[in-house]
């Protein structure tokens, strides 16, 4: 029974898991797809990140995950290799078979030991058919697809089965397709799309392959699938798809014929499957006056050069290690990409992935190739968007374009310069300068490269090592004038005594310089005198400036100290007038205080009134203010030398006395102040 189609979307990090997605309906290159991991469905195209294979296979566990396969080769390579076949479902060639291996992710000399072996034992298993010998054998699955008929022949366990879809109508879609050979519009239209189309040669449903035993019309023209296989020598010919998912094994195939062989095969072809022969055969190994001269029947065009060169990209990516006669033709695949003014910039990402591939190799051959690829990039950059170029990734460019030349009009400084307008900090990378000379680069700066090589950060850590390595070496008149002329920002960096270094080391063997270098140390020495008095005068202005800095500080200081002595006066006499008015207001009521008094005493005496009446109405009045009496007259006391001042002689304390005048305290709150002494006798 055959298994569902699924989808497959390879993640743009190796971080990230492969998305699989159902097929539920297609139309052309658009398939209607379910994604498992959501159950999200969305219409999507086939390219370089997206490939279609059939649930449970191969292809499909190499979409997903290739690491295991190379552990069940190495168990069992005789069962892989007929179930590529069985997978397959048509005639390949042996050089086909590795081919497909290898694009499983199997090393390529595991490959070809294990091919040795199985090649033998696939001759006498009942369920492959061979024909042909050596390298022209020819090998097909003709054992039942639903089973291998080895029980190791399929030691890959397929992923868990989803149940197949019913038929869904989706009117963006339209119907689903006939199984029949579409018109030689379609095909164009499909080489145009070929970075949208599926690699697989199962997925196609527009090529029939040679069922055993079919007759076919001896009146039915074959189809383009057909002549190529016919040129390629397959017997039976896989779907068109496949082929132009390889345009570079297609290409390298087709460089093995003959320049009449090849005329002859694009002659026998209508017009439509012309154009699309000649568009696939565009990374034909070699100079094609079909492919490239006069004799191509319709223009390249550029969309469609992009489109092969992400075909082109993806197949390189399979590869583990390409073939001699695979490289040659993805470099004359972009010799011929980079050429065309009308390129797109959807080729920025697939054309940089061959020029990285073609450059790690770095083949003499390829120089000028890679130079047009990066002249290519430089122009296409500028156009991408804002996000896609933050998001480029560089990884292996700089490497790839290391050995080119430094050329004003070359690619590798053309693409420097691109770079260095949305990526400036990778400019800073070691291997965008590897090889560069001070020749090169003076030469780039006053041009294309101005803007690079005027920052900072190039001059500081590429620039100006550069050149100062060159002026350490330099030993002759004309090389020292080549580097006192280049530009500014070259030699401003330059340290005096690396130049005067310089000039001695090439007076040594030129007179001229010789006599140079003499007339300027006696300049030399005036210089240094001129500089010594221009210091000392700079001293001189500077301690100027320093004492009048001073003296500005001193007039300050004094200015303040004036107005804080005025403050200090004004205060004191403001303190001063204060206590003299707080004074006389104590003056008044001790005043005002002797005057009720004596007022009191001149009342009561008019009066006659009582000496006992004229005491009591006294100590009322001095009780006021706060006094106290310190005994009464006549009073008997013990003495208190504190309270007691004796008239004569000089009583013990305690000893009896006669008050013959009391004394007074003051007593406002919170003190206790003696005023007056009680005057005593002895009795």
């Amino acid at each position: 029974m055959e298994r569902a189609e699924v989808v497959v979307r390879q993640p743009n990090r190796n971080t990230e898991p492969a998305r699989v997605g159902a097929v539920l309906s297609v139309n052309g290159t658009r398939c209607l797809v379910r994604w498992e991991d959501s159950g999200e469905e969305e219409v999507v195209v086939a390219s370089g990140s997206l490939r279609r294979a059939r649930r449970g296979s191969l292809r499909h566990q190499a979409l997903v995950d290739p690491t295991p396969i190379a552990g069940w080769f190495a168990q069992d390579p005789k069962g892989i290799i007929l179930r590529v076949l069985r997978e397959q479902g048509s005639s390949m060639t042996p050089l086909r078979i590795r081919e497909e291996l290898e694009q499983l992710g199997l090393d390529s000399a595991a490959v070809k030991k294990a091919w040795a072996t199985a090649s033998k034992a696939l001759s006498k298993n009942d369920s492959v058919e061979v024909t042909g010998k050596g390298r022209a054998a020819k090998f097909r699955w003709i054992g039942p697809d639903d089973q291998p008929a080895d029980a190791a022949a399929a030691p890959v366990p397929a992923p868990e089965p989803v149940p197949d879809p019913s038929p869904v109508s989706d009117p963006s879609l339209g119907p689903a397709p006939e199984p029949r050979r579409p018109a030689t519009d379609s095909l164009v239209v499909q080489v145009v799309s070929v970075a949208e189309t599926d690699a697989a040669a199962d997925d196609v449903a527009t090529e029939e392959p040679v069922a055993p035993g079919r007759v076919i019309s001896p009146t039915a023209p074959p189809s383009l699938a057909g002549r190529i296989a016919e040129v390629t020598g397959d017997l039976h010919p896989v779907g068109l798809q496949d082929y132009l998912s390889r345009p570079l094994a297609v290409g390298a195939r087709f460089g093995q014929l003959e320049s009449q062989q090849l005329d002859a095969f694009l002659a026998a072809l209508s017009a439509e499957d012309r154009t699309v022969a000649e568009n696939l055969l565009l990374a034909l190994p070699r100079q094609s006056a079909s492919i490239d001269g006069a004799r191509r029947r319709t223009p390249l065009d550029g969309s469609v050069a992009a489109l092969v060169l992400d075909a082109a990209a993806a197949e390189l990516r399979a590869y583990v290690e390409p073939e001699r006669a695979v490289v040659a033709a993805a470099s004359w695949l972009l010799r011929r990409a980079a050429t065309l003014a009308d390129l797109p910039t959807t080729a920025v990402a697939p054309t940089m992935a061959i020029l990285v591939r073609l450059g790690a190799a770095r083949r003499d051959q390829d120089l000028a190739v890679l130079d047009a690829a990066a002249s290519a990039l430089a122009r296409l950059l500028p156009g991408l968007p804002r996000d896609q170029r933050s998001g480029l990734d560089l990884d292996g460019l700089p490497q790839a374009v290391s050995h080119l030349p430094l050329q004003p009009e070359g690619g590798r400084a053309a693409l420097l310069a691109a770079i260095g307008k949305f990526r400036s900090k990778s400019l800073l990378l070691p291997e965008w300068w590897e090889g560069v000379t001070v020749d090169a680069l003076a030469e780039c700066a006053t041009g294309v490269l101005g803007g690079v090589t005027s920052r900072s950060e190039v001059i500081e850590q590429y620039v100006k090592p550069l050149v100062t390595r060159e002026l350490a070496q330099v030993t002759s008149r004309t090389r020292l004038g080549f580097l006192l002329g280049l530009p500014g920002e070259f030699v401003a960096h330059l340290s005096p005594e690396a130049v005067v270094a310089a000039f001695r080391r090439v007076a040594g063997a030129d007179e001229v310089v010789a006599s140079w270098v003499g007339a300027l140390a006696q300049e030399q020495r005036v210089e240094a005198l001129r500089r010594e008095v221009e210091r000392a005068h700079g001293e001189i202005a500077s301690a100027e400036q320093r004492v009048e800095a001073a003296e500005r500080r001193a007039a300050d200081l004094a200015d303040r100290c004036d107005r804080l002595e005025e403050t200090l006066r004004a205060e004191h006499r403001q303190a001063a007038s204060l206590r003299s008015a707080q004074d006389r207001q104590i003056q008044i009521d001790i005043i005002r205080s002797l005057a009720e008094l004596a007022a009191e005493v001149e009342e009561l005496s008019v009066e006659q009134t009582a000496s006992e009446i004229l005491v009591e109405r006294v100590r009322a009045l001095v009780s006021a203010q706060a006094l106290e009496p310190v005994g009464q007259a006549g009073e008997k006391l013990a003495f208190d030398p504190t309270a007691h001042e004796p008239i004569v002689g000089a009583p013990a304390s305690g000893n009896a006395v006669t008050v013959i005048r009391p004394g007074y305290r003051w007593c406002p709150p919170g003190e206790d102040i003696l005023i007056e002494k009680a005057l005593v006798t002895t009795t």
